[in-house]
């Protein structure tokens, strides 16, 4: 009868020790399923920080060339507009800018201004007989020196 106590305590350890065995197995598939999880997350955060970085760099590199490009115009503006202050029409600029302007004057019609007398004085905007400028001769103004 001891011998089967004994056997029955060892069935009774085995069973608990596949248990006790089953469930550190789990515990340790479990870390070694978050540390791969954790790895992964670090090589996506580094893959995201230097795709970052170059497009950090790709942008800083395109301002640099806008803001040379912007210094290179101001340049050039500064210099069209201290020759204009040298030349002879100082008040003028070109709306259409120098070719064009030169263009459009070679090739518009020229302009005859006639002048034009006229022998009466034009009616304002309120009728036709009120008004300083009734445009009738003969009536004076009262009080009128």
């Amino acid at each position: 009868m001891d011998w089967l106590i004994g056997v029955l305590l060892l069935i009774v350890g085995g069973i608990i020790g596949y248990f006790v065995a089953k469930f550190v197995n789990e515990r340790n598939l479990l870390t070694t399923k978050d540390a791969t999880k954790k790895q992964t997350v670090k090589e996506i955060m580094t893959q995201q920080a230097a795709e970052h970085i170059q497009a950090s760099r790709q942008i800083v590199h395109n301002l640099t060339q806008q803001t040379e490009a912007l210094n290179q115009q101001i340049a050039a503006y500064e210099q069209l507009s201290s020759s204009l202050e040298s030349n002879e029409n100082k008040g003028s600029t070109n709306y259409f800018g120098e070719h064009a302007a030169n263009y459009l004057r070679s090739n518009s019609p020229p302009q005859n201004k006639e002048k034009t007398t006229t022998e009466f004085q034009p009616l304002d905007f309120a009728s036709q007989g009120s008004g300083l400028f009734s445009g009738v001769d003969d009536k004076k103004i009262k009080n009128a020196e």
